[in-house]
């Protein structure tokens, strides 16, 4: 009875191991070229705590000067809190400089533990529809959001591709009411930033709560999946796109 209590003890705590990060909106910045966001999590195999911030610039598709802001905790150290808190205090200066704030709103939010059929792909509205029927979000115009594997050349340097299928990302986004199809981001190889990934999901759709602007971009959140110390891994890529008709 005692060994087979370890056991499940054993099998529930490797079921727990892999590491999959949460995610945060902080903000954009006033005519929305900035937008903040954060990753924090546990990290598998050594334990310890880690929080990153990210500020993307919308109109480059590329990451604000100084930034990620990366803090781990010391192996073994799990304090979240601290960690995080020191993370948002470096990140302060840049985030404090571009204004960006809280004034966002959230579209979509899909984190791993909400358990869905399909998390590949979302249908979503830019803005609220009285009563909140499939068919008043379609006349007020509704869009559907896919992101898919592509198949890429072998990467060198990652050690799993011998066992691990390694792909790319094609992100489309289509107009329910007119058909009309576009393609926001396909991979020709993976970038050296992201490593080794073998699936991708949707976490997140961000919009600025500003009306008015010259440029109203939203950003999505894309689940990256990659072999970790003891399971696959989740962490995040942002990618900034427009609405069309």
């Amino acid at each position: 009875m005692l060994r087979a209590l370890i056991a499940l003890c054993l099998s529930a705590a490797a079921a727990h191991a892999a590491d999959g990060a949460q995610s945060r909106g902080i903000g954009f910045s006033p005519d929305a070229r900035y937008f903040a966001f954060e990753q924090y999590g546990i990290q598998d195999g050594s334990g310890s705590a880690y929080s990153e911030i990210f500020v993307l610039d919308t109109t480059s598709n590329s990451w604000v000067k100084g930034t990620p802001i990366r803090v781990r905790g010391e192996e073994g150290e799990g304090d979240i809190a601290h960690t995080r808190e020191k993370a948002e205090q470096l990140a302060s200066a840049i985030v404090d400089h571009l204004k960006v704030t809280g004034a966002f709103d959230t579209l979509v939010h899909m984190p791993f533990t909400e358990i869905i059929a399909e998390r590949r792909l979302v249908r979503f509205s830019r803005y609220y529809a009285s009563m909140g029927t499939t068919e008043s979000y379609d006349a007020l115009g509704s869009y559907e959001l896919r992101v898919k594997d592509l198949a890429v050349p072998r990467p060198v340097d990652c050690p799993d591709a011998d066992f691990i299928t390694i792909v790319g990302m094609e992100l489309s986004i289509k107009n329910v009411k007119t058909g009309a199809v576009k393609i926001i981001s396909k991979d020709s190889d993976i970038p050296k930033t992201r490593y080794c990934p073998h699936g991708y999901d949707i976490e997140a759709i961000f919009a600025p709560t500003a009306y008015g602007l010259e440029k109203d971009p939203l950003v999505v959140l894309i689940g990256v999946y990659s072999r970790g110390f003891e399971g696959s891994d989740r962490r995040f890529i942002a990618v900034p796109f427009e609405l069309f008709e």
